[in-house]
């Protein structure tokens, strides 16, 4: 299952940071990834907090949310598997709430803050994405 998750959250980083549909560089942080990163570092200290990552997180979920039925299928998570989508979903619905949505992207904080300081770098988010994108 942990597989799972991480993959839901792979997706769903790849999609918070690339909602407007553009590439990943190949080497470094891509300029879509500096602009997301900097409009989600409100207090500007150069990393990104659980608070901040919420925020982000949760706006996704709206802009996500074409339908806006208050819930995503793995159609709106662009590229997640229906597996995935059912393993993070407490009901097993094949849907995610906000709050499902939210604990499934949360799964993977700890991992990606690798000096454990409780707060993302661009460089710990881009190494994660790299590193479990498909």
């Amino acid at each position: 299952m942990r597989i799972l998750f991480r993959s839901l959250a792979a997706v769903s980083l790849l999609g918070l940071l690339l909602v407007d549909g553009g590439v990943m560089a190949q080497t470094g942080p891509s300029p879509t990834m500096k602009e997301w990163f900097q409009r989600h570092d409100k207090n500007g200290d150069g990393k990104i907090d659980r608070e901040e990552f919420q925020q982000a997180v949760v706006e996704a979920f709206y802009f996500r949310d074409k339908n806006k039925s208050g819930y995503l299928a793995a159609d709106e998570l662009n590229g997640a598997s229906p597996e995935a989508v059912k393993a993070a979903s407490r009901r097993a619905d094949g849907r995610l709430s906000l709050d499902e949505y939210v604990n499934a992207l949360f799964k993977d904080f700890e991992a990606m803050d690798t000096d454990g300081d409780g707060k993302l770098t661009i460089e710990e988010i881009d190494v994660y994405v790299r590193v479990n994108r498909r």
